[in-house]
């Protein structure tokens, strides 16, 4: 009686385990205008919204944050980023880019002023969904990071669930 109670539990834990996924999505963040390096609020964004994702029940990986001076450069990104969601068996890619204002002579933190995102099918390659995020402001402090990030990380979540 006992190894047919032990193979019921193995088939009971192999069925229910073939109901438990979840949907896995990769991102990347590109940083346009404020320094010639990855800022630390790009990163700072690029953090929180994976955080964002994982509470959302995602299983996330995101490629390397960049920078990028022009639109040829984000299509090489876009295309790179698109490959390593495949490669990750991810179902979707995401690329956010950040605006940021230039850096002043007094050497001050450059202003965000604009992000865009693209939602795309990592396994077809077709952008599901675009969109820019225009009203930020921002003093550069961690809180109003956080607060842009779950902005972003929402509206994105909203656009997933929505297919």
């Amino acid at each position: 009686m006992g190894k047919h109670k032990i193979l019921i539990f193995t088939f009971l834990m192999l069925l229910g385990s073939a109901y438990c996924s979840a949907r896995q999505l990769s991102f990347q963040i590109i940083q346009h205008g404020g320094t010639s390096d990855v800022s630390e609020q790009s990163l700072s964004i690029e953090d929180e919204v994976m955080t964002k994702f994982f509470d959302y029940g995602y299983i996330v990986t995101n490629s390397n944050a960049a920078v990028s001076s022009s639109a040829s450069q984000d299509e090489k990104l876009y295309n790179s980023g698109i490959g390593e969601a495949v490669d990750g068996f991810s179902d979707y890619f995401i690329q956010i880019k950040l605006f940021y204002d230039k850096v002043n002579q007094t050497g001050e933190v450059p202003d965000l002023k604009k992000i865009d995102w693209t939602l795309a099918s990592a396994k077809t390659g077709e952008e599901l969904k675009k969109h820019s995020i225009t009203d930020i402001k921002l003093e550069h402090k961690k809180d109003d990071m956080k607060k842009v990030s779950s902005v972003l990380a929402a509206e994105i979540n909203s656009a997933l669930k929505a297919r």
